[in-house]
């Protein structure tokens, strides 16, 4: 628990600001006036982009970022330091571009661009000249540079310098266009520590798409035992684990959903994943008594230990469980036992 205390205090303090990809040695301004110059054109969102930062003075520093969800001007990226997982969400504009929501422990490929924001912490604001500055709290940012050239393992860059000062402590950010955060160092009294790019690109292209080890569970033939499949599922950006695992679950192998079956929403809160299915859950079953506890249990246990939960809550239509052989409570939990 230390542990992963440690790891997700170090991802925010170090919070990194990701995006596109184009070629290495970029000037800031590529040519415009700098009073053209655009938050946007340093945070570029698009789909599977990903990048590697290695770390320096911390074992929780540097790591990986994907890109998980896109949707109007937000997007969703995930950091993953080797300790924890964070997931981001960003609002990106002419204006600026801002952190909203930061959710802690975020392994479940869960979209939360729809929250409603918990914070407003801009990482690059316009106007974009030098001197111009911002107060988030107690720290003010101040851009000191629109060309300050940085090497790091991943090349050269030409970027915009933005320094935040809050007491003792000082934090540095570097933004390359078309690239976005290529370097970032954070100093207190005596202990330094820094991200540095070092490889970004698509996944898709790169044959490196975020991957996850999946549990299915699913009925044997002989129909008196349930057994377990591992299988290694790669995610594009867009992918939700509950939209893998619900069309996994419809695969001619384990046959546990029907094809018309749809998992409405889902929603996963103190150790608890509550499921809502459509009707066909119930309809298109076409099973014995047997049969369908088997299947039940399939769902319970593959959903749940997806999702690291102890407990599955099983609502169809938004009311509980009600077939010919079992009924369950609208709020009952069902024990994950796998």
């Amino acid at each position: 628990m230390e542990r992963i205390f440690f790891a997700v205090a170090i991802v925010l303090v170090l919070s990194v600001v990701f995006t596109g990809c184009i070629g290495k040695n970029q000037s800031a301004g590529d040519g415009l006036p700098k009073e053209e110059m655009k938050a946007t054109d340093y945070f570029p969102v698009s789909k599977n982009l990903y990048w590697e930062y290695e770390g320096i003075g911390n074992e929780f520093a540097g790591g990986r970022v994907d890109t998980e969800f896109i949707e109007g001007n937000r997007v969703q990226l995930a950091q993953n330091n080797g300790g924890t997982v964070v997931a981001k969400v960003f609002e990106v504009s002419d204006e600026g571009v801002k952190l909203v929501n930061s959710i802690e422990e975020s392994y479940y490929r869960i979209n939360y661009l729809a929250k409603e924001p918990a914070q407003e912490r801009y990482y690059l604001k316009s106007p974009l000249k030098e001197k111009a500055s911002w107060q988030d709290g107690d720290t003010t940012w101040t851009i000191e540079s629109l060309e300050e050239k940085v090497r790091v393992p991943a090349g050269e860059f030409t970027c915009i310098k933005v320094v935040g000062k809050s007491g003792d402590s000082v934090v540095e950010r570097y933004f390359a266009k078309g690239v976005g955060l290529v370097k970032q160092k954070f100093v207190f009294n005596d202990n330094v520590v820094e991200e540095n790019l070092s490889k970004f690109g698509d996944a898709e292209k790169d044959n490196c798409l975020p991957e996850k080890e999946l549990a299915i569970y699913y009925p044997s033939k002989n129909v008196d035992k349930l057994l377990e499949d591992r299988v290694l599922e790669k995610f594009n950006t867009g992918e939700t684990l509950a939209e893998k695992i619900t069309e996994l679950l419809k695969d001619e192998k384990y046959r546990v959903l029907s094809k018309n079956t749809r998992l409405l929403d889902m929603k996963r809160e103190e150790g608890v994943l509550r499921l809502n299915f459509s009707k066909e859950l119930i309809t298109e079953m076409n099973a014995g008594s047997g049969y369908e506890a088997l299947l039940i249990d399939s769902i319970v246990n593959t959903y749940g230990k997806n999702f690291g939960v102890e407990g599955v809550i099983l609502n169809v239509e938004g009311k509980g469980y009600e077939s010919g052989h079992f009924v369950f409570g609208k709020d009952e939990v069902l024990k994950v036992n796998r």
